[in-house]
């Protein structure tokens, strides 16, 4: 486990619930201290977006090959502390921020595969983890502990899973307006926590999932979570649009010139995962590379 005392890093499974502190520039050894934005520069044959270019220019989706975040890490980005928290993508985006800021940066990595915000009774018709319902507790306990400079919230994939609540037994979607109402509701309550100190909260969309039920979840989620950012974009809240880094017009591409996106799982492998979170940090802490708000 990566520790302030040792600066070691060891790997976890995807899904063991586990917070990693790390504390990057301070001998890291082997894949971390490499860092991962110079790697990803030969990623792509097109020319990804600019740093210098603002997150939110690539407007409605083109038939053009999708950015896939930024290869460059700003300079900007030095003596930051970031806390992330909620699903799978969102531990993964932080392993990414780990790699790719690897001198100069704190990055609290809090998230937890298989979690999502919406506290539910079962998943999938699977009795949910002790572990999904502890953010309420833990979140508060991060801000004050860390005192962040940015925070990453994402559950945006996670919470496309239908669930049920409160003994009802009855399996909801985004799609369906109860399931709306808890989501906004506990996003609202989120943000209350992480925002408490004034702490800028960046939210993502969701990469466009595959056709069917997903897909339409996806869209809908899309569009809850960008009115719950401008709901509360006078506490700081931002969205970044993910979808514009990973799809185009016609397509979430899984192979960009002979490279894999995505892993098994569907989680964006190495060079896609630091490049995304490159562009999460520039957007975070470049202002011409702001999120929209």
């Amino acid at each position: 486990m990566f520790t302030q005392s040792s600066c070691r890093w060891k790997s976890f499974p995807l899904y063991l619930p586990v917070l990693l502190l790390a504390v990057v520039g301070c001998g890291v050894e082997g894949d971390v201290a490499a860092g991962g934005a110079q790697g990803a520069k030969s990623a792509r044959s097109a020319t990804p977006a600019s740093p210098s270019a603002p997150a939110s220019s690539q407007g409605p989706l083109t038939a053009e090959l999708p950015p896939v975040g930024d290869a460059e890490l700003s300079p900007a980005v030095r003596g930051k502390k970031v806390l992330v928290v909620g699903d799978s993508w969102a531990e993964r985006l932080g392993e990414g921020m780990v790699k790719v800021a690897s001198s100069g940066n704190v990055i609290v990595n809090a998230g937890v595969g298989g979690c999502g915000i919406m506290l539910p009774d079962l998943v999938d018709g699977e009795r949910v983890r002790s572990d999904c319902l502890e953010w309420p507790q833990k979140w508060p306990e991060y801000i004050a502990k860390y005192r962040p400079d940015a925070v990453l919230l994402r559950t945006t994939t996670w919470d496309l899973h239908p669930q049920s609540f409160d003994g009802a037994g009855v399996q909801l979607t985004i799609e369906h307006p109860g399931f709306r109402r808890r989501f906004e509701k506990n996003m609202g309550k989120a943000i209350d926590i992480l925002a408490k100190n004034g702490t800028p909260v960046y939210l993502t969309t969701d990469k466009l999932q595959e056709e069917g039920i997903w897909r339409s979840s996806s869209i809908e989620m899309n569009k809850v979570i960008k009115e719950v950012s401008q709901k509360y974009k006078s506490r700081g809240v931002h969205i970044l649009d993910l979808a514009e880094q990973l799809c185009n017009r016609d397509d979430c591409p899984s192979v960009i010139d002979g490279r894999r996106l995505y892993d098994e799982t569907s989680h964006p492998v190495g060079w896609s995962r630091d490049r995304l979170a490159t562009w999460i940090l520039n957007s975070m802490f470049t202002r011409s590379t702001g999120a929209t708000s």
